[in-house]
């Protein structure tokens, strides 16, 4: 039988081995200690009360080269040592009331089996694939939560020499309109070996773009309803911008811009709806199998 002694609790920390100051921080406090309790093996660097610190928790967090990290493994033990020794206090001053978390605990564990079950049942029943059909339903139906609120656009633009040969040239072919145009115009870019961008399917935000290239427009609304050229100079170059189409902000983003974010949206209903599922379908059951007993009517 293990006997109580109501002495002094005391906090030992012991020699490091390391070519610095010895730790030694002694703290009493009257509190219920044991006589004999089982000490962990291997090397002790740290006690409090039933509490001990050992070399091998110190290579867990510091790795093998921990006697090396002075200022760390110093900093370490003292956190650890004012933790367990608040615990000891706090064990002695509370109250068993105080310190019966039973309901917490319970509460919790339902929460992590809860929680737990949900994930499996997601893992398994959970469709990912949304098609495009129902991407265009859900944005027909949602178009006032895609509203804009900066300009995009979609353009073309290029980075020139200012004294290129064929500067002109590009300004004026870079405003193709149709395939053959643009196929010449691709060929000329190849060739001359200019930076070019001229995807017509991707979308840009307006004050992306100007932080990428340096134009200036004195009301982008204005322009963009008014024009699609314009250049930029930019030292020894100029950028050569040519706009096809855009949609100021207040409009309605186009769907290709928020396909990814649309898709996210149902995948998420789909998670509550499946959890909504699963709830009622466990209470369903427990009420047949009468697991379930309420005593209040409605």
């Amino acid at each position: 039988m293990i006997k109580l002694d109501y002495t002094n609790c005391t906090f030992k920390a012991a020699q490091l081995r390391w070519p610095f100051m010895v730790i030694m921080i002694v703290l009493f406090v009257a509190c219920e200690t044991y006589d004999e309790v089982k000490k962990p093996k291997g090397e002790i660097i740290a006690e409090v009360g039933p509490n001990y610190l050992t070399a091998a928790e110190l290579v867990k967090v510091f790795g093998e080269d921990w006697r090396l990290k002075k200022k760390k493994v110093n900093n370490f033990i003292r956190i650890w040592a004012k933790d367990k020794i608040v615990g000891i206090e706090a064990e002695k001053v509370l109250s068993e009331t105080d310190k019966d978390f039973s309901s917490e605990i319970n509460s919790y564990q339902n929460s992590l089996l809860k929680f737990t079950y949900e994930q499996k049942m997601l893992d398994t029943a959970l469709s990912l694939v949304v098609n495009d059909n129902e991407v265009l339903t859900y944005f027909n139906s949602n178009k006032k939560n895609f509203e804009l609120k900066e300009n995009i656009v979609r353009v073309r633009y290029v980075k020139v020499p200012k004294k290129h040969r064929s500067l002109n040239k590009i300004k004026y072919m870079i405003q193709y309109k149709d395939d053959s145009k643009k196929e010449k115009f691709f060929e000329l870019i190849k060739k001359e070996n200019i930076f070019c961008e001229a995807n017509d399917s991707l979308w840009h935000k307006i004050a992306d773009l100007k932080n990428l290239i340096p134009f200036k427009l004195y009301n982008d609304e204005h322009f963009l309803r008014n024009y699609k050229y314009t250049e930029a100079p930019d030292g020894d170059f100029i950028w050569i911008l040519y706009f096809t189409e855009n949609i100021l902000k207040k409009g309605v983003a186009p769907i290709d811009m928020v396909n990814d974010q649309i898709k996210a949206i149902i995948i998420n209903q789909r998670k509550q709806q499946l959890v909504q599922s699963l709830g009622k379908a466990a209470f369903d059951k427990g009420i047949k199998n009468k697991e379930i007993k309420i005593y209040v009517k409605d």
